[in-house]
């Protein structure tokens, strides 16, 4: 993988560490040809790890919007042309945001690489508890993280998880080593990138993190990413136990937001209760033409209420995060300072508590289902208890799956659901449109330098057509 692995050295140590490059500030610069040596050394590579996870050519933007996008719940403006090749799935090899999303993906795989190769370097030299500790902080973040940012990468760049797709292309996995410049490679299968993903986090679990913030990885959002992980193997019994232990977490038990907090966490930057594991941004990152917030504001990206408001009952709050009149999400708005600045909400409690519930009624659970369920379907003030929600299996699978929609539209959730789900729904003007077999391709430029050569050969057969 000449574009992305051969140029670590040169190329990708400076987009990974040079702020104009990678949104990565200057305070956490570090040479990423030099052996880390100090736990500082350290520290950085973890910020600046995050700095690319959160960045808006990852998680901070695209990945985000593609799953709403190319889903049916927004809409790009083809006068300003933002997002409209992902939007009318008219991308192909070449297209940028494809290529960015790849490009970063894999700068974070490498750099997580590096800092826990960094990180046990470091270890054998500290003497002190605190500075052993930080270390050992670092270690569960960097496998989190990696892990993490496999299963996101994963969701654009190979097919939905099944037994059917299992044996079919996955991910090219870097391990232990870093791939030497100029090395071919091969793309493992969709079922060793799972194994893969779930082996980092297992391993991330044998680190005493004392991590507590949200926008970090800590023992509880590592247990969340689990969740959703085995959710999308389904993994049904692995999902529930994994989900359950988040919600009934000291940090997450007595949570339960009331209308007034719930809409107030869309205006702020500061950690919310609900936060599991969120993207922190501020004032100072300047994100302008970069951020959700200009996607759906300037750019004029539009959600589709035809297909949304009917969902929401009369009364139910959620429906105050978006604007009847100009079809606009409101969860981008920003703060009252900075108009381009939200937190990216990786995974709230709510979507803890549906995927719980979710795992819970595909296992045949019900009453534990319709109890997980509760948590967020009483925001919709007719229904106060679990007698008001459906009691057969089916029925029930079909609300949770219209109550992640209610709950988390816009928040980048929904294409990948259809895909997982095997479910139907009007795309770039397709109706019934199954994007169970869609997948994005691979960048041309990495496939012509020539040292991974595997595209998804069926890309262009799948779309709506």
């Amino acid at each position: 993988m000449k574009k992305i692995f051969v140029s670590f050295i040169g190329v990708i140590a400076a987009l990974l560490f040079t702020a104009c490059n990678m949104d990565v500030p200057l305070t956490h610069n570090t040479d990423g040809d030099k052996p880390m040596e100090t736990v500082q050394d350290v520290t950085n590579a973890l910020h600046g790890a995050m700095e690319q996870f959160g960045g808006y050519r990852f998680m901070g933007r695209n990945y985000v919007a593609t799953g709403d996008f190319c889903g049916d719940i927004a809409n790009a403006s083809a006068s300003t042309g933002h997002f409209l090749n992902m939007s009318g799935w008219t991308f192909d090899e070449n297209s940028g945001e494809l290529e960015v999303m790849w490009q970063s993906g894999y700068v974070i795989i490498v750099a997580c690489t590096r800092g826990i190769e960094g990180a046990n370097h470091v270890m054998a030299k500290v003497s002190s508890d605190k500075e052993k500790q930080t270390l050992t902080n670092c270690l569960q973040q960097f496998y989190g993280l990696k892990a993490a940012t496999y299963f996101y990468l994963s969701n654009i760049f190979c097919k939905a998880y099944s037994a059917e797709h299992a044996p079919g292309l996955g991910l090219v996995l870097v391990k232990d080593e870093i791939i030497k410049p100029e090395q071919k490679v091969e793309r493992s299968t969709l079922e060793d990138t799972y194994k893969y993903i779930l082996e980092l986090i297992n391993k991330a679990y044998t680190y005493d993190n004392k991590e507590t913030s949200p926008f970090f990885i800590n023992p509880i959002n590592l247990k969340a990413i689990e969740a959703k992980v085995r959710l999308y193997m389904r993994d049904y019994t692995g999902a529930l136990a994994a989900a359950d232990a988040v919600v009934t977490s000291e940090a997450y038990k007595k949570v339960d937001p009331k209308e007034k907090d719930y809409l107030a966490m869309w205006q702020t930057v500061a950690a919310a209760p609900e936060d599991v594991f969120t993207i922190v941004k501020s004032d100072n990152d300047n994100l302008s033409a970069n951020s959700l917030n200009t996607l759906y504001g300037s750019y004029k990206g539009t959600i589709d209420l035809t297909f949304i408001e009917p969902l929401f009952a009369a009364g139910d709050y959620r429906a105050k995060l978006f604007d009847t009149k100009e079809s606009r999400t409101l969860k981008y708005e920003g703060t009252p300072t900075a108009k381009a600045v939200s937190n990216i909400h990786v995974i709230r409690l709510s979507e803890v508590y549906l995927i719980k519930a979710e795992a819970a009624a595909q296992l045949g659970n019900v009453a534990e289902a319709q109890t997980a369920l509760l948590y967020t379907a009483k925001r919709n003030p007719a229904i106060t208890a679990v007698a008001d929600l459906p009691s057969a299996k089916e029925d029930l699978l079909k609300f949770i799956a219209e109550e992640r929609i209610r709950e988390l539209f816009t928040e980048g959730n929904r294409l990948y659901d259809l895909r997982r789900t095997e479910a139907t729904a009007t795309i770039a003007g397709k109706a019934n449109f199954k994007p169970y077999n869609s997948v994005f391709p691979i960048p041309a430029s990495e496939i012509n330098a020539g040292f991974m050569t595997q595209q998804n050969d069926d890309w262009a057969s799948n779309l709506p057509k």
